[in-house]
């Protein structure tokens, strides 16, 4: 083979590769490429599009963080993130400083748990004059920790003093109180405490303008209004009376302005039929449970 026939054969060879490769690149490699790459666009394209208007979404969600800030920085109760019965003792007597004397007990009767807090449920039974009662109330609903009144049951009671025969106006209450608390992190302190709250004068409804024309109780007799059922049997009634003393009744047994009338142990309570001042009316004492019971 000649020198020039053989330099043909080597540039003819060469010629093919770089075609070869060169259609490779240009008919397999670069379409595949591209392909990828209008992928890879129609994805962004549609990212973008997805995030129209995400920033009027985030101004909006930056303006209800200001207003959360805004709030907390403005709070009045604070909250904890556990309450115990003796703390919430210590604390209703605290406000008894700023209400005036009260006699009451308090009964702790469960705990019930929500999605996001707790709350610790009592029973606060005494008595005392309107002024009072509605003074602790204020106190309970308006101070610095995160209480609820439920319920309350008010009730007057009309009294002789048995030494001076005057006539004397107590208000028996009993309150279903809550104690709430949550474990939330970093909420900003606060400083409020129960010398800034303010208590509003009202006049006293429980107030009568003309006495029943009630009898002493000369004998000692249970006042049943002013008292508490401490338990009960078949035929048989425990009571406390205000003063603490424990009488044990039987149904015809009388107690101040009346007598017992039925002792209903399925239903925990005993009934009375009281005549105060020839109005006769019929009082029920109902059993208070503990979380125990």
């Amino acid at each position: 083979m000649s020198y020039k026939m053989r330099n043909i054969i080597v540039l003819g060879s060469f010629c093919l590769l770089v075609s070869l490769v060169s259609g490779y690149f240009i008919f397999l490699h670069f379409p595949g490429k591209m392909k990828k790459v209008n992928k890879s666009i129609t994805s962004l394209k549609k990212q973008i599009s997805a995030l129209d208007g995400i920033q009027d979404e985030y101004y909006k969600l930056e303006d209800m963080i200001k207003n959360q800030e805004k709030r907390l920085a403005n709070l009045d109760k604070r909250i904890v993130p556990s309450v115990t019965p003796a703390a919430t003792y210590n604390y209703l007597n605290n406000i008894l400083n700023y209400s005036g004397l009260l006699e009451f007990d308090l009964l702790y009767t469960g705990t019930k748990d929500e999605k996001d807090f707790h709350y610790n449920m009592y029973s606060v039974k005494g008595e005392g004059n309107f002024d009072k009662i509605f003074k602790f109330v204020s106190y309970i609903e308006r101070g610095p920790e995160f209480y609820r009144i439920n319920k309350i049951n008010l009730k007057l009671v009309e009294t002789k003093d048995k030494d001076t025969g005057k006539n004397q106006v107590v208000v028996p209450f009993e309150i279903e109180l809550w104690a709430l608390y949550a474990d939330v992190d970093k909420l900003p302190k606060i400083h409020r405490t129960l010398d800034n709250v303010s208590v509003k004068y009202v006049s006293n409804p429980f107030y009568p303008n003309i006495y029943a024309n009630i009898p002493a109780n000369s004998d000692d007799l249970l006042e049943v209004e002013r008292a508490e059922l401490k338990a009960v049997m078949p035929n048989k009634a425990m009571i406390a009376d205000n003063q603490g003393k424990v009488h044990i009744l039987q149904e015809g047994d009388r107690v101040y302005l009346g007598y017992c009338s039925k002792i209903k142990v399925e239903k925990n309570e005993v009934d009375f039929i009281l005549n105060k001042g020839g109005i006769v009316e019929k009082f029920t004492l109902n059993l208070r449970f503990n979380e125990s019971n």
